[in-house]
């Protein structure tokens, strides 16, 4: 990638679908370290009844390359001078976490993010 699009970080929702019936939107948590992305299901005031609690979450730096990633794509997709959708583009981003683009509409890209490491903990 040898460019950054603008606004990308507002531009790319990253969402949890593990074991979940819609995607809920991952939100960042200030950590005892660090900064991280976490799925809300993880707070019991955040889920149904008898819902189990959700381990999903990204560090601040796989949340970065997943965003390099997705706006890699885009930026050499504009400088051939072409529109690119993303719906359903799907691959492993770092140390094996599932990501897929579950909606790309305009500028708004939807991506599914499941950290099985994370989550088996």
């Amino acid at each position: 990638m040898s460019g950054v699009i603008s606004g990308t970080w507002n531009d790319i929702v990253i969402v949890c679908t593990y074991r979940h019936g819609e995607p809920v939107e991952m939100k960042p948590k200030e950590g005892p370290e660090s900064v991280f992305f976490a799925c809300p299901k993880y707070h019991e005031e955040n889920r149904e009844p008898g819902e189990r609690a959700c381990n999903n979450r990204l560090n601040l730096i796989d949340h970065d390359k997943i965003i390099a990633h997705i706006d890699g794509m885009r930026y050499d997709a504009e400088m051939r001078g072409e529109v690119i959708c993303l719906n359903g583009h799907s691959w492993k981003g770092p140390r094996g976490i599932e990501c897929r683009v579950l909606s790309h509409v305009k500028d708004r890209i939807t991506v599914s993010v499941v950290n099985k490491l994370a989550i088996s903990k």
